[in-house]
């Protein structure tokens, strides 16, 4: 479950990098997010780690 939440932190802040560029304002951190929203995220990489497209 660890690699999942690594893998899922990791892709949140992936894209967090893309926000200023995208002329969106700043996302709040990882650890100030929803314990629902960081396991959305998680949910996220773990479907990309299966091929699927998010």
């Amino acid at each position: 479950m660890a690699d999942l939440a690594d893998a899922g932190k990791a892709l949140y802040e992936e894209r967090l990098k893309l926000l200023p560029g995208l002329w969106m304002p700043s996302a709040p951190a990882w650890e100030d997010l929803p314990e629902e929203v960081k396991e959305r995220w998680r949910s996220y990489a773990e479907g990309s780690d299966a091929g699927d497209s998010h």
